[in-house]
This record gives structure tokens, C-alpha cells and sequence, in this order.
């Protein structure tokens, strides 16, 4: 198995021994999978049987509108879990996924690993993991339910600084498409109002690394 080190950090198999996570991978199935930038990873509306843990690259979960309008609804890089909850509850995706720069993932098959020893840690890790993102999910909506584009951008710049960030500075995993698509923002109408936010001196950034003032 490749990648050894991103997943001993994973979120999944915290407070594991090294032992538990050799024990655990030589009774699941997986496998790993790379990805070119702008590949379609899952498409939507099917059924998953496996989950994925982000080894390399960047991933964006995303659907679009009647109007054939990208909608970006969470950004995952190296490290992170995607689709546990969908595979638990044996729902079809109701989304895309799509590989954002080239990726690598290790798909896991999400029932054979009641075949480990670990089994009840692995599942109360994936509890959190899934409680994690819910509250991730409920910021998302605070940002959308924003009624401007300028409380938008300072809402989800906020946001960021209280995640990444312990003073004002801010580096954002999004280039311009994908902030836009994520704050579901029409491109011109986000640059315009970044240029004012700068100009006001309220803000002030250099492509993906912002500067609240």
C-alpha cells in the first residue's frame, strides 16, 4: 500500500497503532486510483459501495444547475474522507465529483471493514468525521444565505480565518472559477467586488491569498 503516512493521519484511524492499520488493511478491500486534473471521479445518481481517502491532488464535490451552471459544494485536499456517509446509508450520490488537479485516492469498500478488529473504532471515528463536516455544511449555508456578493466573499473569508488562520492572513484553496462556483457567484460580479473590497481597504489579497484589515 502506497501513501502509508497520509493514512496513518487520517481522521479514520486515529488512536490506531501502526499494528491495528497493517491488521486492518489485510482484511478490507481497496484499492488505489489516479486521476487527471478535470477527470469525472463519481458521477451522480449512482450507488457506491466504497469511500475515498484524498492521497494526492485536490477533488471538488459539485452538481450543476437547470441552467448548466457549476455549483462547487465542498473542496477536499490530500488527507481527507469523501463519500462515508453515502456509503453507511447506501443512498445514491446526489452529486459529481471531479478531480480539481491531478489526484490519487484509495478507495476503501466500506463493508468489509467489519471484517477488522478494529471495527468499532473505525466506526466511531467515522461518526465524528461525519458529525465534522455537518457542522462544515451548516457554515456553507450561513455563506449562501447571505443576500450580496460583498457579504458573501466577507462571510466565507471570515470563515476561512477562524479555520486556517490565527491572524488575518488567509490562503485559500480555490482559484477564481472555483470561488466563484463555490459561493454560487458569477465570475465578473466576484472580481469586481473583491477590486472594491481592496480598494476600500477592507480586504486586500494576491490571487488565492487574502488579507482581512
Amino acid at each position: 500500500m502506497n501513501n502509508f503516512e497520509v493514512i496513518k493521519d487520517n481522521p479514520i484511524f486515529k488512536d490506531f497503532s501502526i499494528d491495528e492499520i497493517i491488521e486492518t488493511f489485510s482484511v478490507i478491500s481497496f484499492y488505489e486510483k489516479e486521476y487527471k486534473k478535470n477527470d469525472l471521479i463519481l458521477n451522480e445518481n449512482i450507488k457506491l459501495e466504497y469511500f475515498g481517502i484524498i492521497t494526492e491532488g485536490k477533488i471538488a464535490i459539485s452538481n450543476f444547475d437547470h441552467f448548466g451552471n457549476r455549483n462547487i459544494l465542498n473542496v477536499f485536499e490530500k488527507g481527507v474522507t469523501f463519500a462515508e456517509a453515502l456509503v453507511a446509508l447506501e443512498i445514491n450520490i446526489p452529486h459529481e465529483v471531479i478531480s480539481l488537479t491531478n489526484s490519487s485516492i484509495l478507495w476503501i469498500e466500506y463493508k468489509s471493514l467489519s471484517k477488522s478488529n478494529q471495527y468499532s473504532k473505525i466506526l466511531n471515528n467515522l461518526l465524528n468525521i461525519i458529525a465534522t463536516k455537518n457542522l462544515i455544511l451548516n457554515k456553507k449555508l450561513q455563506i449562501l444565505s447571505k443576500r450580496t456578493t460583498r457579504e458573501k466573499i466577507l462571510e466565507y473569508l471570515s470563515n476561512q480565518k477562524k479555520i486556517l488562520s490565527p491572524d488575518n492572513k488567509i490562503e485559500i484553496n480555490l482559484n477564481r472559477n472555483e470561488m466563484a462556483d463555490y459561493l454560487a457567484l458569477d465570475r465578473s460580479n466576484l472580481s469586481r467586488e473583491l477590486s472594491k473590497l481592496k480598494k476600500e481597504g477592507i480586504i486586500d489579497f494576491e490571487k488565492n491569498k487574502f488579507k482581512l484589515l
